[in-house]
Parts: C-alpha cells; structure tokens; sequence
C-alpha cells in the first residue's frame, strides 16, 4: 500500500509497504507458539494437514506463505483448498454490495440443521454456488422432509403400532434385508471417501442413497401387509433393520448436523450420543440392541409452504369424497371437452395418513401438491394401511368444493378404481398413481 507509512518497507520501492500478509500468514504458526520457548502446540499441530480459504486469497497462501516458510526452513501445509462463493441473482454476494443473506435470519425461519444441509449438498465444495430461498426449501421439502423424516417418522409409527415402540429380535433374512445392508456398508465407505477428497456434497449423495434404499425398503417389505397376514417373525427383522438403518444415519450425519442426529439417537431409545459412539460405529451391522424402547416424536423437517412468512407446515383444511363407481355413459350425462376441462387434476405425495375415530372406512391425509398443502378424506381405509400410503404419488381432483365427512373437513378428492374384492366383503380399491418419477403439483391431462 502506498496510502500510509507504517508497515514493513518493500525494499525495491521505499514508497510501498507490506502489512497485512505478512503478519495475518505468520498467526499460522505464531498462535500456536511459534517461536517461543514452549513450541509443544507448534510441533504437535503443524504442518497443517488443510488450510480452507476463499479462492480469493489462493495466492497468497499458496506463494506468499510458503515463500515465507521455506525461508524459516518450516514444513509447508499438506493441502491448500479454495472454496467458491455464494452467488446471487445481482451477483457475488458482499457487503459492499449490500446483498448480503443474513444467515441468523435463514436460521430463525428454517433451522440450523436445514440450512446447513443445503449448503453442504447443494453446492459442490470448492465451486461457485448460487443460493435462493426457493431451492433451499426445495430442499427441505424434497430430501429432509420427504426422505429423511418421513423414513424415520414411519418406522417409528410401525414400531410402537406393531411392537408398542419395542425394537423386536430380528429373524431370518432374505435378499432385501441383504440388499439394505450392503447399501448401508457402501454409504459408509463411500462417504468416508469423498470426505477425505473434500467432496461434502458427494458424501451426502453417497448418506442419501442408503436413506433412499430404505424408503424402497418399506415399500418392498410392506410391513402392513406381514402384520395384516400374521407373519410376525418376518415383520420383526424388517422393523429390525429400519430401525438399525436409523441409528447408521445418526451416526453418518453427525459431522454435518447438529441437532437431527441427537434426535434420531433419542427417539430409537438409545443411550449417549451418536457422536460419542462414533464414526466406526457405523461400519458394523447389528448393534442396536432388540428391546430398545424406541419413543416417536414430531416429524423431524415438517414441510415448509413458501406462501407463508414463518416456518410452519400450512394446515389447509381440505376434503375429498368417497369413492363412486363409475356410471356407464348415456346422452344425459356425457361432458364436453370443455366441461371436462373444468376438472383440474395433479399429481400429490400423501405425507400423513391416519384413520378417523369411529369409521373403518375413512382415511384423513395429508398430501403435498407442488409446494401447497392440502388434507383429504377418503373412503379407502378398508382396502389400505394408513402406513403403506406415505409417500406415494396419487392423482387429486384440487378444484372441488370442500365438504365435510364425519366433522373433517376436506377439499379435493383423489382418484381410484374399484373392483370385486374376496367373496362377502365390500368392493375393493386400488388407488390411481403415476408409474415414473414425477414431482407432486404436476399436472394431469
């Protein structure tokens, strides 16, 4: 700098100094008691195994800094890593520029763990990232709402509906029990490796395939279905292993979240810590203990509706009608194009399901149509488990007049078929779903 004088003169220009760089380098060693008669900090910490910097300042700890070492005959640092910036719609975002997010603001609305899961997965560690409040409840609603806790929040309601929340002894196992295992070793590894290369977002790709092949799991399995048939040793190892999968994730996502982890560790009735258990923990199949008092709490990442300010789930208040079978077709009631276009249908995920006190018949859920909330009743319930409908991808009448059945209320009305069921029970249904992966709120045509 030319603009002042005190600093360490640049011995080809008098004109010049050098400040900042030269001592804000040196803290490296200096804070750790470098030179000093007790260098026990400096010999056990240094040489650094990483320095993380912004990719602004690359240079000068990648020049300046070991120019500045080998002349102190020191050990340079094993690694320098530039990290890239948080970009918004005006651009890089500085507070010269006054477009700054306030983090605390975002963490007051959504929840430090939830923040900080966008932030790690979203942005591939060292690149330019490009933040907005839409793809971080995107987010939240796709990975942490609809996959990690509605995993977890379901296998916690089997739990206590078929062993009154006692984690039971597994059985004999079969190839999806062998196949989830193997998922889980390979989530491990594959995680523990993208870490050492300093791949965040890779590892919690590597975290969420074992959360995804253990929602795939419920689905194949269908516990409902093993309780419904009485087969309660198989049913035991398959509430076994997604309970064992819930304490690997703990496990897993200690070094990226704070509080979840601790919460999965507690409503699986275990004791301590996962953090405290430890890393290597989670390469060992087996170690949740049969017995366990597992207690279910609140969803874990309630959904987050972008239409309204606070952090809350929308509790729209909306009702579907029972199943009719169809009418055949006759002049009196054939539609044109244009009153049929009047209908407006979309694709919704069923993120709650339970029965309605005194009807064996009627199911509330509640569904998620895009980024909107909605709650359905439906005359279902005698041919579905409210536990096998999460999470699946159903076709919603959204423009019908709300109704109320049996005091719910309720707006919309999804789609199903009927059909000849077992000989002296009613007909049966078999809901309307889409057959490849699309999101909820898409439209039906």
């Amino acid at each position: 700098r030319t603009s002042f004088d005190w600093g360490i003169p640049v011995p080809f220009d008098p004109k010049d100094v050098i400040y900042v760089w030269i001592d804000a380098l040196a803290n490296y060693i200096t804070a750790l008691g470098y030179p000093s008669e007790d260098e026990s900090k400096f010999r056990h910490y240094w040489p650094a195994d990483v320095h993380l910097v912004g990719k602004e300042i690359v240079r000068f700890h990648t020049i300046i800094w070991p120019m500045m070492l080998m002349a102190l005959d020191l050990p340079l640092p094993k690694k320098v890593f530039g990290h890239g910036w948080l970009i918004l719609e005006s651009g890089k975002m500085s507070k010269s520029k006054g477009n700054v997010v306030d983090p605390l603001v975002l963490v007051d609305k959504y929840g430090v763990d939830a923040v900080r899961y966008f932030l790690l997965r979203e942005i591939p560690f060292g690149a330019d990232g490009h933040y907005s409040e839409d793809a971080l409840i995107k987010r939240i609603n796709s990975d942490l709402a609809n996959d990690l806790g509605n995993l977890i929040y379901r296998t916690l309601t089997m739990m206590r509906k078929y062993f009154d929340g006692e984690v039971p002894v597994p059985g004999p196992e079969v190839a999806p029990d062998n196949e989830l295992k193997q998922v889980a070793q390979e989530a491990v590894t594959n995680a523990e490796a993208a870490m050492e290369r300093l791949e965040i977002s890779t590892a919690l790709d590597a975290i969420w395939d074992l959360v995804k092949r253990a929602n795939k799991y419920i689905d194949e399995t269908a516990p409902w279905t093993l309780a419904k048939n009485g087969d309660n040793e198989r049913l035991a190892t398959v509430m076994y292993n997604l309970a064992e999968t819930g304490r690997i994730l703990a496990v897993l996502l200690v070094p990226y979240l704070t509080s979840t982890p601790g919460l999965i560790w507690e409503q699986l009735g275990l004791d301590g810590s996962p953090s405290d258990a430890g890393w290597d923990t989670a390469k060992t199949w087996g170690l949740l203990t049969p017995g366990a008092k597992t207690h279910r709490g609140a969803p874990l990442f309630p959904r987050i509706d972008p239409d309204k300010e606070e952090q809350a789930v929308k509790d729209q208040k909306l009702e579907a009608k029972p199943v009719k079978e169809p009418e055949k077709a006759t002049e009196e009631n054939i539609i044109t194009i244009d009153e049929f276009a009047k209908v407006q249908l979309k694709v919704a995920e069923v993120l709650v399901a339970e029965r309605i006190p005194k009807s064996n018949k009627l199911l509330r859920l509640e569904v998620a149509i895009g980024e909107e909330h909605r709650q359905l009743v439906a005359g279902i319930g005698k041919s579905y488990e409210p536990e096998e409908l999460i999470g699946k991808k159903i076709v919603v009448v959204v423009n019908l007049k709300p109704a109320k059945l049996m005091g719910v209320e309720s707006n919309g009305m999804l789609l199903a078929a009927s059909f000849p069921a077992a000989k002296g029970e009613d007909r049966a249904i078999s809901l309307l779903t889409v057959d490849r992966p699309i999101d909820s709120g898409a439209s039906v045509r």
